[in-house]
């Protein structure tokens, strides 16, 4: 599976090398795998293995789907975050019942979360629980902000399973997390404050409870994607794009529940893809394609993906078919093209 990331990024590195950050992250970002033919071979490796379709039942259900978030970094720093909604696509969200019924009704004090933050920009953020439904609305509640809602009665569960194609039972080249900040909205706000950089409540990460996960080649690490974790260090990261030195790959999915909050996650996890790859998509911004990204956050990025909400409005579940029947699927094709394989 190695040799197959190598492969494709010996035909198309030049543009993966600065998709989402590349330039300052280093490495390779390849998204929507489930999209690329000669990538789809991973989505039939985990579609096989009994042990992850059991977990993932226990956790999702009989009637789970893989989301549209399917993804391969190589050779990149991780950063802190949690697998997420931001900038335009958060609008995905704002459809949902509980801004209507929980966070912002019409009759009733609006009861908004903790990290309730709109995506405004150029202009002061709104201050009042009014003015930040009415901006909310408009433009989204900022990052975070659907983690720990209900979806008339549908707790969001959205699980990623990342896996790891080298070993880092010794080093610290793999996952490593901040136990129990899928708990609650408030202590995951205040521990990603205190491991972001760039938040006026920094602190120095060893002041930061973390643990780090020793995987193996072909280890399936499987967590809530509430969860605030992070990857590689500066150290693995490979900034001259070097396919001949040692490489660290992790191969990323999501999975969900059959609601409205899951729709919403792929619908917008689908959308920054797209943003990506298409060039026709806000073309008229201007951006240098070869060494940055699109501007999720920009105006044309909130008219396109508005554009997409009208011409297909949300239906409360995702695309797509349960999981369990794309893994009887993909084990009749394996069948059919390979008799003697063991499916």
């Amino acid at each position: 599976m190695s040799n197959r990331v190598l492969d494709h990024l010996k035909r198309t590195g030049e543009t993966h090398k600065y998709m989402m950050n590349g330039k300052k992250l280093g490495g390779w970002f390849i998204p929507g795998i489930e999209r690329l033919p000669g990538l789809l071979e991973f989505e039939h490796e985990i579609a096989r293995d009994e042990r992850l379709a059991k977990l993932l039942t226990a956790i999702l259900g009989d009637d789970f789907y893989l989301l549209e978030r399917s993804e391969i970094y190589v050779s990149r720093v991780g950063n802190w975050h949690a697998d997420d909604l931001y900038g335009a696509f958060d609008l995905y969200a704002t459809g949902l019942s509980f801004v209507d019924d929980t966070w912002c009704p019409a009759s009733g004090a609006a009861r908004l979360p903790p990290m309730a933050k709109p995506n405004v920009r150029d202009r002061a953020p709104p201050t009042t629980d009014a003015a930040i439904c009415a901006a909310g609305r408009e433009f989204g509640f900022g990052k975070g902000t659907t983690f720990w809602a209900d979806d008339r009665g549908e707790t969001r569960r959205v699980t990623t399973v990342a896996l790891y194609l080298e070993d880092h039972a010794f080093d610290d080249g793999g996952l490593s997390i901040a136990p129990y900040t899928h708990d609650n909205a408030t202590r995951h706000a205040e521990v990603l404050a205190r491991l972001d950089p760039y938040h006026a409540d920094h602190r120095p990460e060893s002041e930061t409870p973390y643990d780090q996960i020793r995987s193996r080649p072909g280890d399936a690490v499987v967590f809530d994607s509430r969860l605030i974790h992070r990857g590689a260090r500066e150290a693995y990261a490979d900034h001259a794009r070097d396919l001949a030195r040692d490489r660290r790959t992790v191969v990323s999915f999501s999975f969900g529940r059959k609601n409205g909050v899951s729709e919403a996650f792929s619908r917008g996890m689908r959308f920054r893809t797209d943003m990506l790859v298409n060039e026709t998509i806000c073309a008229a911004d201007g951006r240098e394609r070869e060494h940055g990204d699109p501007d999720f956050g920009s105006a044309c990025a909130f008219r396109a993906v508005r554009r997409d909400l009208r011409d297909r409005p949300m239906r409360g579940y995702p695309d797509g078919e349960p999981w369990l029947a794309t893994r009887r699927t993909l084990a009749r094709r394996r069948a059919h093209h390979h008799p003697a394989g063991d499916y």
